[in-house]
Formats: structure tokens, C-alpha cells, sequence
């Protein structure tokens, strides 16, 4: 019987993204992918939200430093300059989403969904 402490644990990171924005979730996707290449963290992380200038990472508990630090050294997406800032760190999704309702929320209207 497989017990709690063998289960994989998961951070999940809220972002912002300042300067000229908003991105596309695959432009942005593709930039993190290549600042990424070639470490422990390369493709260890998804992308469970994203909003043109907001998202949420959601990475193993350990790479969460890492996750951290290749949001912070990001500086383009597609040659255009940005700066992204971490916000918070949590264990559960609901919590940020919660947190930041209302970017997770503009998304919405954006997309007429």
C-alpha cells in the first residue's frame, strides 16, 4: 500500500508579467522552455494557468527554487522585453486561484468563455 510520504509533492507559482504584454500562452511557454534547456528543471513544470500577463507553474517540490529562479531570469518573449515577478508559492492550485480571482478571472472575459 503506497503511503503519503511516497507520493510526489507539487508547489504551484503565481507570476506577473510586467512590460509589454500580453503574451501568447505558447509564446510564453516557449521562451521558459528554452531559458530552461539543458537543467534538472527543463520540462519538469506545467502551465496550469495563464492569462497574457498572469500564470500559475505548477512544478515538483523541489525544483520549486528553480521554478523561481527561471521565472526571475526570464527578460523576453519573442525579443520583447519583460520582467517577471514571482508572487506567492502554495501547496494547493485553489489557493492562488483564490488569491488572485480576479486575473485568473480577466482570462475569462478576454476569451468570451
Amino acid at each position: 500500500m503506497a503511503g503519503k510520504h511516497t507520493r510526489e509533492r507539487w508547489r504551484y507559482v503565481a507570476f506577473r508579467i510586467e512590460g509589454d504584454t500580453p503574451f501568447a500562452r505558447n509564446d510564453f511557454l516557449s521562451s521558459l522552455l528554452r531559458a530552461t534547456r539543458g537543467s534538472s528543471f527543463y520540462d519538469a513544470f506545467r502551465m496550469t494557468v495563464f492569462e497574457g500577463d498572469f500564470g500559475i507553474l505548477k512544478v515538483r517540490h523541489r525544483f520549486k527554487q528553480d521554478a523561481i529562479d527561471a521565472l526571475s531570469g526570464l527578460d523576453s518573449v519573442l525579443g520583447r522585453p519583460c520582467k517577471v515577478v514571482t508572487l506567492k508559492t502554495s501547496g494547493t492550485i485553489k489557493t492562488l486561484k483564490e488569491k488572485y480571482k480576479d486575473q485568473v478571472s480577466r482570462g475569462d472575459d478576454r476569451t468570451g468563455e
